[in-house]
């Protein structure tokens, strides 16, 4: 599945309208497209490496609104529910995190006023949706190789990816999956069903032979059940952080599972703050860190860490 085929999936989540104006962008432009935003009341755009652009209804990329499609209630209702497939209320856990993953492995994000349950005081539901964002899933065979030569050529070890919003890391990752599949036993922890992207239990991106799926499970249950169950030598998840995170990524470290993991930080300081991903940097749970840019930067090693030595 290429990069053309995942933005057709997201095309599928518009209306005419907003498909149309889409439509009339050259091909070239429409391949480096990265997230499509829709807002209530205002007007739809497109991110190209990390930069917003207003979408005029002849396919054109503005900094101004002038001219731009506008985005109604119409649109908005059809592409929420066009995203839960016409049955929100079969989705309780993606509504209350505010995202589902859609056809292609494309993530659909949303806001709007938060339904909170008087007991937990935790967001169940959300209505009046205003804002949506679609990002689109990439699948780039090979981006992943200068790491993976410079983690993996000696054998298995543990390694974290790090970089601000929309670095590239879940690519990243997902590569990582395909080059040590071929070799290693590897458990995916794919909570939001990004990396391998599950349709009727086949993995619609390229994740490696000897990949096993967890997918749609909280990360803390399923790095437990991987262990158990799969015996994997490497455990593979996305975007750590809390603290239940933490401790079954140590009883994976524990049992002699290697760990390939991505978290949110700009620099190695800021991930050393970090408190899951800290705590296992200061514990010599990695063996290496890589750090992630962003823009013209997106998905490139910017800087790399033997934390032996650090």
């Amino acid at each position: 599945m290429n990069e053309i085929s995942k933005l057709e999936y997201a095309l599928e989540l518009l209306p005419d309208t907003l498909k149309g104006a889409l439509m009339c962008v050259s091909q070239s432009e429409r391949e480096k497209i990265t997230e499509l935003r829709l807002r209530r009341g205002k007007f739809f755009s497109a991110v190209l490496y990390s930069k917003e652009y207003f979408i005029t209804y002849d396919g054109r990329f503005m900094n101004s609104s002038l001219n731009a499609v506008r985005v109604g209630d119409e649109e908005i209702d059809f592409t929420f529910k066009r995203a839960f497939q016409g049955s929100v209320h079969s989705f309780a856990r993606e509504l209350s995190q505010g995202f589902i993953t859609c056809a292609g492995g494309n993530r659909v994000g949303f806001c709007g006023t938060a339904v909170i349950e008087p007991k937990t005081m935790e967001a169940t539901s959300v209505r009046n949706v205003s804002s949506i964002n679609i990002r689109i899933a990439r699948e780039i065979i090979g981006c992943a190789k200068l790491i993976y030569d410079k983690c993996f050529s000696d054998g298995i070890s543990s390694l974290i990816v790090a970089s601000p919003p929309c670095g590239g890391k879940t690519t990243i990752l997902r590569d990582l999956c395909r080059l040590l599949g071929e070799t290693k036993r590897v458990s995916v922890i794919d909570e939001r069903g990004e990396l391998a992207c599950i349709c009727d239990g086949i993995a619609q991106n390229d994740i490696g032979l000897r990949c096993d799926v967890f997918n749609g499970y909280p990360k803390a249950l399923a790095a437990m059940i991987a262990v158990r169950v799969m015996a994997p030598e490497i455990l593979v998840c996305d975007e750590i952080g809390s603290k239940e995170d933490l401790s079954s990524l140590e009883y994976a470290l524990n049992s002699g599972v290697k760990l390939v993991c991505s978290a949110h930080a700009s620099t190695f300081e800021e991930l050393k703050k970090r408190p899951a991903a800290g705590k296992l940097i200061k514990s010599r749970a990695f063996n290496y860190a890589a750090m992630l840019g962003t823009g013209s930067m997106c998905g490139r090693l910017t800087a790399f860490y033997r934390l032996e030595e650090c």
